[in-house]
């Protein structure tokens, strides 16, 4: 795990219960690395996504998912996770890529929605938070 100037790395190999029968890495699973990628991406900036809905009181909610598949990662594969946050208003922007040996396996952006956990309506991401997720710089 790195964070370098807005990106953040987070690596792992592929398990065999993440294949299809063709034995490349079931695409709905991209969705399950992103999450996860982005779960350590909150532990690296020193609190666990837990800690900070309990904190903050607030929540994120994926409204959009955009994924270009460009290659098939398979069973054993290293993947490497590189995610580059922005912001605007209530919405967090995740744009992302995951290579495999160099080889690009798909790339593409999460948008999520900031909502309070207690009256689950949207609300601005407060500019602590941003702070927190080292957003150096808000979305155009």
């Amino acid at each position: 795990m790195k964070s370098k100037e807005g990106a953040f790395q987070y690596s792992f190999r592929v398990r065999y219960s993440e294949v299809d029968s063709q034995g490349i890495v079931f695409n709905a699973n991209y969705l399950n690395y992103l999450d996860v990628s982005i779960t350590e991406y909150f532990r690296t900036m020193g609190i666990s996504y837990s800690a900070f809905i309990e904190k903050y009181q607030l929540d994120f909610h994926v409204v959009q998912s955009l994924i270009d598949y460009r290659n098939g990662a398979k069973f054993d594969d290293v993947l490497d996770v590189t995610l580059s946050p922005s912001y605007k208003s209530a919405k967090i922007f995740w744009s992302f890529q995951i290579v495999s040996e160099e080889k690009l396996i798909c790339s593409g952006m999460l948008t999520y929605i900031t909502v309070s956990h207690l009256t689950k309506k949207i609300v601005s991401l407060p500019e602590e938070v941003g702070q927190l997720l080292q957003i150096s710089r808000k979305a155009d």
